[in-house]
């Protein structure tokens, strides 16, 4: 990659579900990502810090994400899980062979062997060393991690600059504690940007050297702008990058790489049992019901084809992308996918990343690298007015009719916190506590996942209901820090279910 270079980051995000449901919404939705993206990703990630795998990786850690990886009950949670699947997989390959039917008989064998291995990984390498692994990889220079806001907060719609800023506080302050070291790189949730945030994001300007926008924001920019430029964004000091099209439209559309058709079926699962996929894709047109076996070894070089194609595209890119600038100047391709697409969604995803990292090896780069590629040279400014990487590019999938609701109440509890927490009130140890549990509380009802659920039908009452807990929770702790007198018992119950950022600093929310 001479005069181009080229970088996959993997965004991952999983919103706070730590007791607050298991199944079919909650607890469940994170140890299925958990077992079947973040464990596998995470050997591959071990391997490219050892050298062991050629490549770089870039990876976006929510906070959110971060916080339930390191927390106790629900490790202890993933090897019930995994422990409880591995013994659904044996009855399955007993119940199967006794109809006779060898061939899901031996795929349930191989979800069984598949299953023992992932737990025998997690309780021997990887548990409470998930944050640790990701600090090790970028100490050997080929893993870099990119900070976010504390909850993924749409941050455009929220109702004041003082709660934007103490997400993003609170977003560096936890990958400080995480990694022991500053950020370089943010994820701006869901890209959602728009200038009024540029006094917000320059405050972090150090650390912060980038940020990370979809390729729809050269559409609302008034310069004349490529994808492939690292450009200042708008008055901050801070260069963004901005995802590839083509790189996006290779992997993250309904006919994109994922969809072919050796690959293992996501939506068909064997309800006769406990739930397993045993058939492929075959097509996209092929109804459920004609779904043909899944064959390992097919999908497995299906994937490895894949990876041999995405990069013969990506270098053609490449050519096309010199061809247009000559070679001069600095360029980048930023491939970006949700990170449980791999594995989670499309089974084979791992296998396809560790052989695009081995066939690409040294034309891989890290983001941060990049922006300091550009340091020494000119810098234009790309000022997009609003851009998202929703399908229109807008504030849409967050913002309309069904969400309206829900914003003006999100809004006037954030007015409420920010009186109370600027009030003069005595700063008793109790009163400190119930306060920093109402932040918690509006924390996670400003989460971004809530009006994305509710916009897209899935899940859509689940989400009504998280956000409306949090709501109510933080309502009830608001009426006793109004009338002085702090339930202690409920305050520690809630405690205990929603306790992530366990120092969390109301200076943050100060005007």
């Amino acid at each position: 990659m001479r005069g181009v270079d080229f970088a996959i980051f993997l965004h991952s995000h999983m919103p706070y579900v730590r007791h607050n449901g298991d199944w079919p919404c909650g607890e469940q939705w994170l140890l299925e990502a958990w077992a079947e993206s973040y464990l596998p990703l995470w050997k591959t990630i071990e391997d490219i810090t050892s050298g062991l795998l050629p490549g770089k990786l870039a990876l976006t850690m929510t906070p959110v994400l971060a916080e339930q990886l390191r927390d106790e009950y629900l490790q202890e949670r993933l090897i019930g899980y995994l422990r409880n699947r591995v013994s659904q997989a044996g009855e399955e390959v007993a119940r199967l062979k006794g109809l006779g039917d060898e061939t899901r008989a031996a795929l349930a064998a191989r979800h069984e062997g598949r299953l023992n291995h992932t737990l025998r990984e997690f309780e021997h390498r990887f548990r409470g060393r998930m944050l640790d692994v990701l600090a090790e990889g970028m100490d050997s220079g080929r893993v870099e991690v990119l900070a976010s806001a504390a909850t993924h907060s749409h941050l455009p719609s929220l109702g004041r600059d003082a709660c934007r800023v103490a997400q993003l506080e609170l977003g560096v302050e936890s990958y400080r504690r995480h990694f022991q070291r500053d950020p370089s790189g943010l994820w701006i949730p869901e890209c959602s940007y728009t200038p009024e945030l540029d006094g917000i994001l320059d405050r972090f300007s150090p650390p912060l050297s980038y940020v990370i926008l979809d390729f729809r924001a050269v559409e609302s920019a008034p310069e004349d702008a490529f994808t492939w430029e690292p450009r200042l964004l708008g008055d901050t000091s801070l260069v963004a990058l901005l995802r590839d099209v083509v790189a996006h439209d290779l992997v993250w559309t309904i006919e994109g790489i994922p969809s072919h058709s050796h690959y293992r079926d996501y939506m068909k699962r064997d309800h006769d049992g406990y739930g397993f996929h045993y058939w492929r894709i075959t097509s996209l047109q092929t109804p459920l019901d004609e779904k043909a076996a899944y064959d390992p070894g097919s999908a497995e070089e299906q994937a490895r084809e894949d990876a041999r194609k995405f990069v013969n595209d990506i270098e053609r890119r490449r050519k096309y992308i010199e061809g247009l600038t000559g070679g001069s100047g600095p360029a980048v391709i930023m491939a970006g996918y949700d990170t449980e697409l791999l594995g989670h969604w499309w089974l084979e995803g791992p296998i396809w990343l560790r052989e695009v990292c081995a066939i690409m090896a040294d034309g891989m780069e890290l983001p941060r690298r990049v922006v300091e590629k550009t340091v020494s040279g000119p810098r234009p400014t790309l000022s997009p007015q609003l851009t998202s990487w929703c399908l229109k590019g807008d504030f849409s999938t967050w913002i309309n009719p069904r969400t309206s609701e829900t914003w003006t109440r999100v809004h006037a509890a954030e007015e409420r916190f920010l009186d109370l927490v600027n009030s003069n009130a005595p700063a008793t140890a109790e009163r400190k506590r119930a306060l920093a549990q109402a932040a918690r509380e509006l924390l996670l009802a400003e989460s971004s996942d809530w009006t994305f659920m509710i916009t897209r039908g899935k899940a859509g009452n689940y989400a009504r209901e998280r956000l409306g807990n949090h709501l109510n929770r933080f309502h009830q702790l608001e009426r006793m820090l109004e009338g002085n007198h702090i339930d202690m018992e409920y305050l520690a119950n809630l405690e205990d279910s929603d306790n992530l950022f366990p120092d969390l600093d109301l200076d943050y929310w100060r005007i």
